[in-house]
């Protein structure tokens, strides 16, 4: 419990809430990543969503009675001594979808969370089904069996990888998020309420980035305005269940929901690869396209479809994946046009319109997701 003193000490209620510079530069540091691993990983697996656990916000607005001090004791240690635990969450989304995408019309995809805690350091496990990621602390692990196809990451960049899931790992890593979050100010309206011996929290949340163009709104739980709920047990602190609710149209529509948790789980293999699956190392990014402006890059990408020209193609893509996932359906195809860039949401890809007659005869119209490296150059991320 000594690793939390600090935050520990700098949540107990007073007048006047400033934190050390000593506690700045840890919540700092919990948050610098390996800088040229962080952006291949971010390019290619999704960005970072909002972190909101419970244990964390309860410290925020504490209710009557109960003490910052104990709740937060209580609800690390209620975690962090569980060896194993087992979590069920269904999600609106599909399979093969990375971790953080949503989509209010979607049908629920059932996610299986799978924790164990050796000698402090834990070992994890998302099934999706159709998208399978796995750690230890010092490697993750991701794959889509349909393709065969996986990417490896030496270190332990939970966030780009599992996004929302993220927060449901390492007690430490919520409470250190969420502070960061209520040190810049981050907006959210938190309401936490006594029932019986449930303590629920409820957090009512703006979506982040840039709508003028909403074609991002809605497509995770960081870009939505959403309505979460959390239930603790307030004998044994446990997380009893969670929702997430999407507020679109002015309805509420429930896109994530916590179905089940088991703090007695008794699997132990979780953190075993497929050996059939070919992995990627993406500790390297491609240089990407140079020189060009955005609606310049789509139509150099797009055009090069034609007879699949590796010498553009290399620069934007990892060979493997668009040899898995791209070339049997777009090699042979005919750009028709391109549209005009525009951003939308919290990450910093600009989306391209186009249209494109397919081999077969058909014509896909899309926006294809750009996002500069840095060593300048534009590479493909998505809206293929």
């Amino acid at each position: 419990m000594d690793d939390y003193k600090d935050i520990i000490d700098f949540l107990k209620p007073r007048r006047d809430i400033k934190a050390s510079e000593e506690l700045h530069n840890k919540v700092r540091k919990a948050f610098e990543k390996k800088h040229r691993q962080r952006k291949a990983a971010r390019w290619l697996l999704g960005g970072i969503s909002l972190g909101a656990v419970a244990a964390a916000l309860l410290l925020v607005l504490i209710p009557p009675g109960l003490s910052a001090k104990e709740v937060l004791r209580g609800a690390i240690s209620a975690l962090m001594h569980t060896e194993n635990v087992e979590m069920v969450v269904d999600v609106r989304t599909r399979p093969v979808e990375n971790f953080r995408y949503i989509n209010i019309n979607d049908d629920f995809v059932a996610h299986h969370i799978y924790i164990t805690y050796v000698d402090s350091l834990s070992s994890w496990r998302v099934d999706k089904g159709g998208r399978i990621a796995l750690g230890n602390g010092k490697n993750i692990y991701t794959w889509i069996p349909s393709l065969n196809l996986g990417w490896h990451i030496d270190g332990d960049d939970k966030d780009n990888i599992l996004g929302y899931f993220a927060n449901f790992l390492t007690p430490r890593k919520i409470l250190e998020k969420e502070l960061e979050n209520c040190l810049n100010n981050k907006n959210g309206e938190y309401n936490v309420e006594k029932n019986g011996k449930d303590i629920i929290l409820t957090v009512h949340s703006s979506p982040q980035g840039n709508f003028d163009n909403p074609y991002k709104l809605n497509s995770s739980i960081a870009e939505s305005e959403t309505i979460r709920r959390y239930v603790i047990d307030s004998d044994s602190k446990r997380l009893r269940s969670a929702s997430v609710n999407v507020i679109a149209d002015n309805q509420k529509i429930e896109v994530l929901k916590v179905s089940s948790i088991d703090y007695d789980s008794q699997r132990k293999d979780i953190y075993k690869v497929d050996p059939n699956i070919r992995f990627v190392e993406i500790e390297m990014q491609p240089t990407g396209l140079i020189g060009l402006s955005a609606e310049e890059a789509a139509s150099t990408i797009l055009n090069a479809f034609a007879d699949w020209n590796d010498s553009i193609l290399t620069k934007v893509f990892i060979p493997e994946v668009s040899e898995a996932a791209y070339r049997e359906r777009f090699q042979g195809s005919t750009l028709i046009s391109v549209g005009r860039s525009f951003k939308s949401g919290n990450n910093n890809s600009a989306f391209v319109p186009y249209s494109l007659k397919l081999k077969d005869g058909t014509t896909q119209c899309h926006n294809i997701a750009l996002q500069k490296t840095e060593y300048g150059g534009w590479v493909v991320v998505g809206g293929l």
